[in-house]
């Protein structure tokens, strides 16, 4: 005698409506950290470049004037400026340096100017030595920015010779922006015959070199942020 088996049917494979719910949200959760993840890199990324893009141009500019003034001089004194070259020619000859405009946070108007025994961006009579010059860095509105929301300065940089006729020498005058990024730039001077700090170098202590001239520059950024960078440099007497 047979006996019928009876075979259980089993139901049909696959997933629940509840799995197939609890898979979806797992997947949107570690989507959704990798997408914060990946943003939060990104971001980083574009604060470093930023910040990098800001290191570089102020150290371009910090060592520029470090550079330059390790060369400045006591003798010659400071020519007339060439708005007044020939007219007042004694105006500046009791100057080596001077500061105008200066402030704790000082923007347009801000001048520094002094004598370098060398430059290198003026070369005289095709020599390869520039010879004595006479070096500004003025802060001025920047014309590109005019209109602008919160509009950079100019960092200016004039070169002069310095040798008579003045008149003369202004005509090989060399003129050009140092960033157009700049916010304000500030200098301190040291006078160690005094023993202080003092934010300008005017009167009798532009008849001669201050020991040490330290040099605040900020500057904004492409993403708008604005930095602040500081560095000093000694001066031989």
């Amino acid at each position: 005698m047979r006996t019928a088996r009876v075979r259980a049917h089993s139901p049909a494979s696959g997933f629940t409506l509840i799995e197939v719910a609890i898979a979806l949200g797992i997947l949107s959760v570690m989507v959704l950290l990798n997408y914060n993840m990946i943003t939060t890199l990104v971001e980083s990324k574009m604060e470093i470049d930023d910040q990098r893009d800001g290191v570089f141009v102020a150290n371009s500019v910090l060592s520029r004037l470090t550079r330059e003034l390790q060369l400045a001089s006591k003798d010659p004194k400071l020519p007339p400026s060439c708005d007044n070259a020939g007219s007042n020619p004694t105006q500046r000859q009791t100057a080596v340096l001077l500061s105008e405009g200066g402030g704790q946070s000082a923007g347009k108007g801000q001048t520094l100017t002094f004598s370098s025994r060398e430059a290198g961006q003026h070369i005289h009579n095709g020599n390869s030595h520039s010879g004595a010059v006479q070096i500004s860095y003025t802060v001025e509105d920047d014309p590109d920015q005019k209109g602008a929301n919160n509009p950079g300065l100019l960092l200016v940089r004039d070169e002069i010779p310095n040798r008579p006729p003045f008149d003369v020498a202004c005509k090989d005058a060399i003129r050009f922006p140092i960033t157009n990024r700049l916010v304000a730039i500030s200098y301190k001077f040291f006078d160690k015959k005094a023993n202080e700090w003092s934010d300008t170098w005017e009167g009798a202590k532009a008849s001669r070199l201050p020991d040490i001239i330290q040099f605040t520059l900020s500057l904004k950024s492409d993403k708008g942020r604005i930095r602040s960078y500081t560095t000093a440099v000694g001066l031989t007497p």
